[in-house]
């Protein structure tokens, strides 16, 4: 699978509401009021959506920060990145 590395992922601040809560976090759908738990690893990247980011960006931040391989974090946030996109929670840029 190619990827364009020059995407930027953002979070749909108006669309979204969310809360850490220890290592991890609780989005809302506000258009929906469907919950979301982020487990560890996604809640590690989720401000880094906030602020905007690239898929490469959040697999180097997976890869520092976890005992994860450079090949299984890219698929992790690629399958995170999709789900987050589905529910209309994120944009590209």
């Amino acid at each position: 699978m190619t990827t364009n590395t020059a995407i930027v992922y953002r979070v749909r601040e108006s669309h979204v509401a969310w809360r850490a809560a220890g290592d991890e976090a609780v989005l809302l759908d506000v258009r929906r009021s469907v919950y979301f738990a982020l487990d560890r690893s996604a809640a590690l990247l989720w401000p880094r959506l906030v602020a905007g980011a690239t898929a490469a960006e959040l697999t180097a931040l997976l890869t520092e920060r976890t005992p994860v391989d450079a090949d299984r974090a890219g698929a992790d946030v690629q399958a995170f990145l999709a789900e987050l996109e589905s529910a209309g929670l994120v944009d590209r840029h």
